[in-house]
């Protein structure tokens, strides 16, 4: 009986990851969808799990199905740690710190003096209450806090100078901004935006009314561009896939493991490995990380998300 209902179990988790991995090459079809996408790093160890399992039970129809859908999955994964970046000249680097401290603070005075620590020349708090950015600004007088009101869905911007920032509204009032940063090699364009997932429909067309926003940003951009934040969707989903493809964007993160940020878990050995990479980081052409960091846990519902960004070496 204990067999029966452990392959039973297995053969549950391995149908439903599969279902998971095809399913979410269909986002465009229904939100839903394209929601599973960004749950791929969870499908592929749930069908390796199944895999595994139902060969111990002796039933090896299935197993080569749910080893399929992992290896899928692996291989969609697998550029977080073989991608790579164009070399960089380490030379007039631009700093960004990201972080989503919407909803509840666990620390308030350990997320500020973090924050103030970090030295970012742009700091974007997605989320932040007004006494949260008054804190931040006391900590570090010289920021200047150059986009408007704090919400769930606005981004404040800190920056070490008063540089211009443009702000645009998605059809679905969501604020995106692009701040112009000086840099002894020129201009760059950072932008960004905060929003919930596809979670469903209405929120599935604000994403999607967000990243057309961040898309017609992106293009008419006269200066080398970076995206970074919490958009909404991870690498995987199909928005993000058509701002890749519609763009001369890549993503920053590749080569640099994968870098989940929310939720975060104090979980031993494997906290970090139970999110998606949520907060995102993308360049153009003429740009490159210089370093990629995640964390650590500063009390905030998102994991922090730190790029140096670089000219490209010639």
């Amino acid at each position: 009986m204990v067999k029966k209902t452990l392959a039973a179990v297995t053969m549950g988790i391995g149908i439903a990851a599969t279902l998971v991995t095809v399913g979410s090459f269909f986002g465009g079809l229904w939100w839903g969808l394209d929601l599973l996408a960004n749950f791929r790093w969870q499908a592929m160890w749930a069908a390796l799990l199944a895999s595994v399992l139902y060969a111990l039970s002796g039933k090896g129809m299935f197993t080569a199905v749910f080893i399929a859908a992992a290896a899928i999955n692996l291989w969609l994964i697998l550029p977080a740690w073989i991608g790579s970046q164009p070399p960089a000249t380490g030379e007039d680097t631009v700093r960004v710190t990201h972080v989503d401290v919407s909803g509840m603070l666990d620390d308030v005075g350990e997320t500020i003096t973090w924050l103030a620590e970090q030295d970012a020349d742009l700091l974007l708090a997605a989320g932040a209450s007004p006494s949260t950015i008054d804190a931040i600004s006391a900590s570090d007088p010289s920021y200047t806090v150059l986009s408007g009101e704090s919400s769930e869905s606005t981004v404040t911007v800190l920056a070490r100078g008063n540089w211009n920032i443009t702000t645009e509204l998605s059809e679905a009032g969501d604020p995106v901004y692009r701040i112009t940063v000086p840099s002894g090699t020129g201009v760059i364009d950072v932008i960004t935006a905060s929003g919930s997932m596809g979670t469903s429909g209405t929120a599935s067309d604000a994403l999607e009314d967000r990243f057309a926003t961040i898309t017609d940003m992106v293009t008419s951009s006269a200066n080398p561009v970076a995206v970074i934040g919490n958009l909404g969707a991870t690498r995987w989903s199909v928005v993000s896939r058509r701002l890749l493809g519609d763009t001369t964007l890549r993503d920053a993160t590749a080569g640099y493991g994968y870098l989940s940020t929310w939720p975060t878990s104090d979980l031993p050995i494997i906290g970090r490995w139970v999110g998606i990479p949520i907060d995102v980081a993308y360049v153009g052409p003429g740009l490159t990380p210089l370093d990629v960091v995640v964390g650590p846990n500063i009390g905030a519902a998102h994991l922090p998300l730190t790029i140096e960004i670089s000219p490209v070496a010639p």
